[in-house]
């Protein structure tokens, strides 16, 4: 018999979210991601391998310059095979202090693996990305989803919390009953859009300015989370990383906190996780 899929809660917290404010009376906290993937694709296009190859040669440099200018750190997504290829990243991830997470080993697919098969994946990728980094890391992202027992391995193997959610603008606890923190990410705030929805690196620093000014004035109560989703070959480039550069500016103007996502899954349990 096929495993259940994973628990759902179409409820979350209704009409009226806990009202806290984050660190500094911010009424939004904005979660940088860096998707370290380049050298860990399994499959990729004829022609593309030097279109990865320019995320880790030239465009995670201008990522990190953009928010070195602006005092900022960010949460990494790293695939262990990237770090492996590249311990300069990894080096200067960890000399910035961003927070590490584990995104794979290979950028695998974990969809319909056994609990066994999936812990394995998931304690080499953690163990390697330790080894390359120094740090453990706090969490882990899938590129694919969770299966049913996924949240229990994470769990017993260490991790603080999982982000393999788009479920709500709020950290919460998973729906299977684990108090097991999640941070839902989200796609539609992810330069992944510069592919296909937006034409220019304007339209999408016009996109993300657009979504923290509404979460900003959003007449709800309490606070809530930006995820803004970064791939060094795509805002690294030339042509979209000035939309990173003027987001930030916006933000920082608006008194967003730009935290990593341990530091706001922390900020979320001392103030509202109680209640």
């Amino acid at each position: 018999m096929p495993d259940m899929p994973p628990p759902r809660d179409l409820i979350g917290y209704g009409e009226r979210p806990p009202a806290f404010e984050w660190p500094g009376g911010s009424r939004v906290a904005v979660s940088l991601v860096i998707n370290v993937e380049e050298g860990a694709e399994r499959a990729i296009a004829p022609g593309q391998a030097t279109v990865f190859d320019y995320g880790a040669r030239a465009g995670i440099w201008r990522i990190l310059r953009i928010l070195d200018r602006h005092g900022v750190k960010a949460t990494a997504f790293c695939c262990a095979m990237a770090l492996e290829a590249n311990p300069a990243i990894a080096a200067a991830l960890v000399g910035r202090g961003y927070e590490i997470a584990d995104h794979g080993y290979g950028w695998d697919a974990h969809a319909g693996l056994s609990a066994e098969a999936e812990r394995e994946l998931i304690v080499a990728s953690r163990d390697s990305i330790a080894a390359t980094t120094g740090a453990r890391p706090t969490s882990w992202y899938s590129k694919d989803g969770l299966n049913p027992h996924t949240r229990g391995v994470l769990v017993e193997e260490g991790f603080a919390y999982e982000s393999n959610s788009f479920n709500d603008d709020l950290p919460h606890w998973g729906a299977d009953g684990a108090r097991f923190p999640v941070l839902p990410y989200s796609g539609d705030t992810n330069d992944a859009g510069l592919m296909s929805q937006f034409p220019t690196g304007q339209a999408f620093a016009d996109h993300l300015i657009g979504c923290l000014d509404l979460q900003l004035e959003d007449p709800r109560q309490g606070p809530s989370v930006m995820s803004v989703g970064l791939h060094p070959r795509i805002i690294g480039r030339p042509a979209y990383a000035g939309a990173l550069d003027r987001f930030l500016g916006h933000a920082t103007s608006r008194g967003a906190w730009i935290a990593t996502r341990h530091e706001i899954v922390e900020a979320w349990l001392r103030r509202a996780a109680r209640t």
